[in-house]
């Protein structure tokens, strides 16, 4: 297949993902139709595929709205947050200690300066759940409030967890000044909703019967409000359009094109029901490749590489960094490839280096979308990819 046919199979690809579809949270309809289309796509080219589902929420939002002294204050509607329609008087909480102190019963908790600094890690996050937070969380269950009311230095979700049930928002710093000059009553409307839903990783297998074998990976999943082109619909990409360019007598080993589904929900379910059906006993796995973020403009494509117990082959990072395209640099820890890597499987990850520089103003955001992407730039990897994995043996 040559790199003009490639290039106009990714740009209806990324179209169709990231432009048509746009917004796929875990769980969602949109999520579905991702999980459908690329189904589908690994089949059509031989692949044996497996839907690997597990139960999540579809998180269902529209709006919120608060009130003071007549005045409309504007917030925004916590990740996962159910939905409520009360009124109270508000108790401001600055420390954990004030926290501990407090008596929230029928009040609204506006919590603010040190309790607000950092986003609270989710009740059920398997990876890092400092016991701050966890305390934090802890005391607002005991308390009560009839909601909460976070004031933040940026323009993001303090709590994102679909297992907290305490109604919440957040407003910029600048706007809720006037929460914290003052005292009173406050009306809070949240208009969201959290039902039940399934989603499902989708792994396509290539020999299949081979004990040992290569995965390569990446995330299919968005945030909110994001048409998530970046992040990740190039990686989505990259595997599709590998399934068109290695055939079964090319490798004698397993080839798995991994599109996990979690990565940006609260308790990333999709990479947990993997590591529990696949990572038990992980032996077999001789390498993982990750592919998140590839592709921004004006930016150099990056590799690094986690190697475990077993030594990835000198030749293979030796290829890899000779590469013009390529620039290396130290292991990143924000991705997929870390569930291998804490298996002792040899890791290497693909990424664009000026992507942790959009990271608080691009990605997870609307300004998203495939204007960031040189189409280019991803050819390459899918090429540096197909050599790599044909050359594993």
């Amino acid at each position: 297949m040559q790199n003009k046919e490639l290039l106009k199979e990714l740009d209806e690809i990324l179209n169709y993902i990231s432009v048509e579809i746009g917004e796929r949270l875990t769980g969602s309809e949109n999520n579905k139709k991702v999980e459908a289309y690329a189904e589908n796509y690994f089949k059509d080219q031989g692949f044996e595929v497996e839907l690997q589902r597990f139960s999540c929420l579809d998180f269902k939002t529209a709006d919120a709205e608060l009130t003071f002294k007549g005045e409309t204050i504007p917030v925004k509607p916590s990740y996962y947050t159910t939905g409520c329609s009360v009124t109270g008087e508000y108790v401001k909480i600055e420390t954990v200690a004030e926290l501990k102190g407090s008596s929230l019963t029928d009040k609204i908790a506006v919590l603010h300066s040190e309790l607000t600094e950092e986003q609270i890690m989710p009740k059920s996050f398997p990876f890092y759940n400092p016991k701050g937070h966890q305390e934090i969380v802890r005391l607002l269950e005991e308390k009560n409030p009839v909601a909460i009311v976070t004031v933040v230095e940026k323009d993001e979700s303090i709590f994102e967890d679909g297992d907290f049930t305490i109604p919440s928002v957040y407003v910029t710093k600048n706007e809720g000044e006037k929460l914290l000059e003052n005292n009173g009553e406050i009306k809070l409307v949240v208009n969201a909703a959290r039902e039940d839903s399934h989603g499902a990783n989708v792994i396509a297998r290539l020999n299949p019967e081979k004990r040992h074998k290569v995965v390569l990976t990446a995330h299919m999943d968005t945030k909110s409000g994001t048409p998530g082109a970046l992040d990740n619909a190039t990686g989505i990409a990259i595997l599709l359009l590998l399934s068109q360019l290695i055939k079964s007598e090319d490798i004698d080993f397993c080839l798995e094109l991994l599109l996990l589904n979690g990565e940006d929900y609260y308790s990333i379910p999709g990479q947990r029901k993997y590591m529990d059906t696949y990572l038990k006993a992980p032996r077999d796995i001789l390498l993982a490749i990750n592919c998140d973020g590839v592709g921004l403009k004006n930016s150099p494509t990056t590799v690094t590489f986690i190697e475990g117990e077993r030594e990835l082959k000198n030749q293979l990072k030796d290829r890899l960094l000779d590469n013009r395209d390529l620039e290396f640099i130290d292991p990143w820890v924000q991705g997929d490839h870390m569930i291998f890597a804490m298996e002792n499987i040899p890791v290497i990850a693909f990424t664009s280096k000026g992507i942790f520089q959009l990271l608080e103003t691009v990605i997870h955001t609307e300004k998203d979308t495939i204007e960031l992407i040189d189409h280019e730039k991803i050819i390459k990897v899918v090429r540096i990819l197909e050599e790599t994995v044909k050359k594993l043996t």
